[in-house]
């Protein structure tokens, strides 16, 4: 019988994640770098390419925001390496009634010293995203 251990990276990404749920920043924070570079996808609508752990930090406030408490994301899966980890996420939530639903890759890269220094979003349901964005904005 063979064992699979999960990578420590995935673990605690995932964790970090999951403490997100309760509102508790602190493991993603503490997993992220100060000069840390997030390029989001079409799902974050305006909020494109960020730079360093303020700015990310600023985006999640104004971004979960507008969802009134509905905005959610669920670890579908994920692998892990040294100095990376891809997750697949399920975000979802409503916006002044209009909802949102996607499924998007998450790529990190960490630095020399551990912490994320990128993270890349590439959403995969792109068509429903361009309907989303454009339903909120003539709806806000």
């Amino acid at each position: 019988m063979t064992t699979t251990t999960e990578h420590p990276r995935l673990v605690s990404t995932r964790d970090a994640f999951e403490a997100l749920k309760t509102g508790d920043l602190e493991p993603i924070l503490a997993q992220t770098s100060d000069e840390v570079v997030m390029v989001n996808d079409l799902g974050s609508g305006p909020w494109r390419e960020l730079r360093g752990k303020k700015a990310v930090l600023e985006f999640f406030y104004s971004f979960v925001g507008i969802f009134e408490g509905t905005f959610a994301q669920d670890v579908l899966g994920g692998w892990g390496w040294d100095d990376g980890v891809v997750l697949l996420i399920h975000e979802h939530g409503t916006a002044n009634g209009v909802a949102f639903d996607n499924r998007a890759i998450y790529m990190f890269v960490a630095g020399p010293d551990g912490r994320w220094r990128e993270l890349r979003t590439m959403d995969m349901d792109r068509a429903h995203l361009e309907q989303f964005w454009t339903r909120w904005t003539s709806s806000s």
